[in-house]
């Protein structure tokens, strides 16, 4: 049985966490083993609960909208690698790559692990639509002004380093209509990963 390896793009409130926690199950049911999830916001909501210098200056950054730096967030996933990542892991990735050279950084990582067809799923959703789902998640970052910083910066930053993993050898892009109900958007994942479950 194949070893996955997902990474899941889609802007803010696009259902992605669901559908990574929906396609966890299924694979554990599969494989009888957990997937690991790494995703950014479970690393920074840990961060955010500890009391120091760090924790406070990223929790400010979160708190108007604004990218994390490089140094923090490559040094997050990196950790969570060294530390948890064994040959015949699962992986699935939420919430970064952010920027180009982090998508170019976790290439490189994926390079050294001999981690090979990557899949990424990219959760397609308007704008309107990822504000309407952000601002009914009530979580207190989704201002209506943060909002609209974070859709800017996915469409620029974001969306550039999904780019550059698009075109290296043995990534499969996999597209998935967003719009859609969760449960239809998991049989659309289902139906889309069945060659490499």
């Amino acid at each position: 049985m194949n070893t996955l390896t997902i990474i899941a793009f889609g802007r803010s409130g696009c259902g992605k966490g669901t559908q990574l926690k929906l396609l966890s199950q299924k694979i554990e049911d599969i494989k009888s083993r957990k997937p690991l999830n790494f995703a950014t916001g479970d690393f920074f909501r840990e961060l955010f609960s500890q009391n120091n210098l760090t924790a406070k200056i990223a929790e400010e950054l979160t708190n108007t909208g604004q990218l994390q730096p490089l140094f923090l967030t490559i040094s997050m996933w990196g950790n969570a690698f060294i530390e948890n990542l064994k040959e015949d892991s699962d992986l699935f990735i939420d919430g970064f790559p952010r920027r180009l050279d982090e998508a170019k950084m976790l290439g490189d990582a994926f390079s050294f692990y001999k981690r090979d067809n990557i899949i990424i799923l990219d959760f397609l959703v308007s704008r309107e639509t990822s504000k309407s789902r952000m601002f009914k998640r009530g979580r207190t970052d989704d201002t209506a002004e943060n909002s609209e910083i974070r859709l800017d910066w996915y469409d620029t930053d974001v969306i550039s380093g999904l780019g550059y993993l698009k075109t290296l050898p043995n990534y499969i892009y996999i597209p998935v209509d967003g719009e859609l109900s969760i449960n239809e958007i998991h049989t659309d994942v289902m139906n889309k990963l069945s060659n490499y479950l």
